[in-house]
């Protein structure tokens, strides 16, 4: 018990300063690195996420990440979001996920997907006539079409730039100084702000999901 109580420990600190980094968390920035919350998060920011996420990560404390480290990080925020998953669903905090407790969570997940498409279906129907025609149809492809052109402009131009995925491990040595992990958190940061204006909105540096799945099924 005393190992899962210290993998658990680990697990709630390193969430607090490790999901900070994350992509997922820079695709809606608001609840995590956004310090001062306004809807956005700066280049300061971010980088004051990397440094929590670096300190700690470094369980030794000797200013270097090593694999194990960060092994130990990866399972610990793993059982952080399961336990944050569960917390979730465990209503009264009691520890015990009832029946009742699960379906009320899987409703207001379906509550959350009606809202989406309700959103989806008012941004196509332009004419609010509640049906959408198929010449609204051809616009919201048009504009989807667009936008994937314009996502892929910003790529090419940002490859232009030499903005390669960071690699944290400059030297290649086995283990990451913290200037080798802040090197690589401000690259990803440029990497991710598609305007180059030093701040991340909502939608910046986001994960398509869809992309992932595809390159995973071309293995």
């Amino acid at each position: 018990m005393s190992d899962i109580t210290n993998r658990m420990t680990k697990a709630a600190i390193l969430l607090a300063g490790a999901s900070l980094l994350s992509t997922a968390a820079f695709a809606k920035p608001g609840p995590k690195a956004d310090l001062n919350q306004d809807g956005q998060v700066t280049k300061a920011e971010f980088m004051t996420a990397t440094t929590t996420r670096f300190v700690t990560a470094d369980l030794n404390g000797d200013g270097m990440l090593s694999k194990d480290e960060m092994k130990a990080g990866r399972e610990a925020m793993k059982d952080a979001r399961a336990s944050e998953r569960f917390s979730r669903a465990d209503a009264n905090g009691d520890g015990v996920i009832t029946r009742a407790e699960h379906d009320a969570l899987r409703e207001q997940h379906e509550a959350k997907r009606g809202e989406k498409r309700a959103e989806m279906k008012a941004r196509i129907d332009t004419n609010g006539d509640g049906t959408i025609s198929e010449a609204e149809r051809a616009t919201a492809k048009a504009e989807r079409k667009a936008k994937r052109a314009e996502r892929k402009a910003e790529k090419g131009q940002r490859g232009e730039r030499g903005m390669k995925r960071p690699v944290r491990d400059a030297n290649g040595d086995g283990f990451i100084t913290r200037a080798e992990y802040e090197a690589s958190a401000e690259a990803m940061f440029t990497r991710m702000d598609a305007n180059g204006d030093g701040v991340l909105t909502k939608g910046e540096g986001r994960k398509r999901k869809g992309k992932r799945k595809g390159k995973r099924g071309q293995r």
